[in-house]
C-alpha cells in the first residue's frame, strides 16, 4: 500500500481504533503517524476515549424481549406496529412537523421513533461535543506510562524493533546509554531471553526513553522494558506513572503488575529508575524472570 495522506490517515482512524481495518491499512496508517504528531495525538485521544467508555460502560445485551421484538419488526417489515408500554404520553410535534407528516404520509407510530431517533441523536452530538471539551483534557493530564507502554506494544504487533544499538551485552548497553543519554540505570537480565539491544524514540509528546528488547528464542516472543528517569517524568506533567504501581514498588524487589487492554505491564523502580515491561506473558511470568526482583511464582 502506498504512502498515506494525512486526509486518508484521518479517514482510515475511526476503523483502525475499532480494529475494522485491514491489516494493510492498519500497518500503513502506523508508518504514517510515525512522522505526523497532529494525527499521532488524535490516535491516542480515541484510544483513550474507547478504553475510557469501554470501562464505564460496558456493553451489555438488550432484553431478550426487545431483542424479539425488533428481530420480528424487521423481518416483517412492520416498523409502524410496535407500541412502547413504557411511553406514558405521545411525542407531541410542532405544527410545521405535523404539516411535513401529512405531505410525507407518515403515520404516527413512525413518527415517535423518528422523534425518538432525532433526541437520541442530539444528545450523542451534546456528548461529542462535550468529550471533545473536556475528555481530551482531562486524559491528556492523566495518561499513564503503563497505558502508553502497552500502547506501543500493540502498535508494533508485538514484534522486535530494530534496535538503535544493537548488542547482546547489557554492560555495553549501560555504557551507551549513559555516555550518549546521560542516564546511569542497570539493563535487567532476564532468565532465558537474549538482549537484543534498544531502541532511542519518543515515547509520549517528546519524552525520549531508551526502550530495551529482549528476545525469547525458544518461544519466540518479544518483550519491552521501558526505561524512565524520574526527573524526566517530572518534566512531563501530562504524563505519570500509575498510583497503585508506584504505592507498591518501594523496595528494591517490589513490582506491580498493570493490565491494560489485554496485556501485562509489570513496573519496578532501582534507584531513580522506573522500568515499565510488556510481552505477551502473564505480569507475574515476566517479573519471574527479571533476575534481580527474585520473584518465584
Amino acid at each position: 500500500m502506498k504512502r498515506l495522506t494525512r486526509e486518508k490517515a484521518i479517514e482510515l482512524l475511526p476503523a483502525v481504533v475499532d480494529n475494522e481495518a485491514s491489516e494493510e491499512e492498519t500497518i500503513a496508517f502506523l508508518a504514517y503517524i510515525e512522522t505526523d504528531e497532529l494525527v499521532r495525538q488524535e490516535y491516542r485521544d480515541a484510544v483513550q476515549i474507547k478504553r475510557i467508555l469501554a470501562r464505564k460502560y460496558p456493553r451489555k445485551n438488550a432484553p431478550e424481549h426487545l431483542r424479539e421484538k425488533i428481530l420480528e419488526m424487521v423481518n416483517s417489515g412492520d416498523l409502524g406496529t410496535y407500541k412502547d408500554q413504557s411511553v406514558d404520553e405521545p411525542v407531541r410535534l410542532s405544527g410545521s412537523d405535523q404539516q411535513s407528516a401529512r405531505k410525507t404520509g407518515l403515520s404516527g407510530p413512525i413518527l415517535r421513533y423518528l422523534s425518538a431517533a432525532a433526541v437520541i441523536l442530539i444528545i450523542t452530538l451534546i456528548t461529542i461535543e462535550l468529550l471533545d471539551r473536556t475528555t481530551i483534557q482531562d486524559l491528556r493530564a492523566t495518561d499513564l506510562v503503563e497505558n502508553y507502554a502497552a500502547l506501543h506494544f500493540t502498535n508494533a504487533g508485538g514484534q522486535m524493533i530494530d534496535p538503535h544499538y544493537s548488542t547482546s551485552s547489557v554492560s555495553e548497553a549501560e555504557a551507551y546509554i549513559s555516555e550518549h543519554h546521560g542516564i546511569d540505570m542497570t539493563v535487567p537480565e532476564l532468565d532465558g531471553a537474549e538482549f537484543a539491544g534498544l531502541v532511542i524514540a519518543d515515547f509520549y509528546n517528546g519524552l525520549d526513553t531508551p526502550l530495551l528488547a529482549y528476545h525469547q528464542p525458544d518461544i519466540d516472543e518479544t518483550i519491552y522494558i521501558f526505561s524512565f528517569k524520574l526527573d524526566n517524568l517530572e518534566d512531563h506533567k501530562s504524563i505519570k506513572r500509575s498510583a497503585e504501581a508506584v504505592k507498591n514498588c518501594i523496595t528494591h524487589t517490589d513490582f506491580y503488575v498493570s493490565e491494560i487492554d489485554g496485556h501485562h505491564v509489570v513496573s519496578w523502580l532501582w534507584n531513580d529508575i522506573w522500568y515499565s515491561a510488556v510481552s505477551n506473558h502473564n505480569g507475574y511470568d515476566l517479573a519471574s524472570i527479571v533476575k534481580p526482583l527474585n520473584y518465584s511464582p
